[in-house]
């Protein structure tokens, strides 16, 4: 068995939590509120941007040709992609995630996204990358999930789903596991028990993340 499903395996409860969550629930059905969902597109901006930074400095920490070039490569992609879906949804609606008025960062995406550029700037450059696939595979497997149920074509939410649920996607997901699951199997039992401590954590900000869209949260105010 590979880490990646080893990994996945390990965090299969975290997953059906997430399914079952109403925020991914709305989205699946199209019930979810606009409100909120933009709320987390504005979120998911802010993390995005540290995504993008933290596999900058995998790229940069990685210590071979082809695997730097390959982080460097997901970083603009995956990030592009995203701004784009954002921009078209948020934009027309006078929100502005680059804005100077934009809404901050919440603290729980403030917390998910300082921990993965932590671990790409400090912890071994494995563990770095095992805490990074959770936003790959959760994503292409919610995507997946989402499109068998909302078939229409009128969907409000059907940029969101073709994004998750495209080959290509799936295929950006299929490299950063291979990358990952090669240097796991040259790390120590030690190493790779990090790894799935990085994984298991960052599935679980996951779901903190959509559930911080759903309560609205924010900072507290003195």
């Amino acid at each position: 068995m590979t880490f990646s499903e080893e990994a996945w395996k390990h965090v299969a409860s975290w997953y059906d939590a997430i399914l079952a969550h109403p925020f991914v629930a709305g989205l699946a059905d199209g019930t979810l509120p606009e409100d909120v969902f933009a709320r987390y597109l504005l979120d998911d901006a802010h993390y995005l941007t540290s995504y993008g930074s933290t596999l900058a400095m995998l790229a940069a920490r990685a210590g071979d040709p082809a695997l730097s070039a390959g982080l460097a490569h997901a970083a603009a992609e995956a990030v592009e992609a995203e701004r784009l879906m954002h921009e078209e949804f948020l934009v027309p609606r006078g929100l502005d995630p680059d804005g100077p008025d934009a809404a901050e960062p919440t603290p729980t995406c403030r917390a998910y996204a300082g921990t993965l550029l932590a671990d790409a700037a400090y912890a071994p450059v494995e563990v770095g990358l095992a805490g990074v696939l959770p936003c790959f595979r959760v994503y292409l497997e919610v995507g997946r999930a989402i499109a068998a149920q909302a078939t229409d074509p009128a969907h409000p939410y059907r940029a969101w789903i073709d994004t998750y649920s495209d080959p290509a996607f799936d295929a950006a997901v299929t490299r950063a596991e291979g990358w990952t699951d090669r240097l796991a199997e040259a790390a120590t039992p030690e190493r790779r028990t990090e790894m799935l401590a990085a994984y298991a954590r960052a599935t679980r900000f996951e779901w903190m993340f959509w559930d911080a869209s759903w309560r609205g949260e924010t900072w507290p105010t003195a």
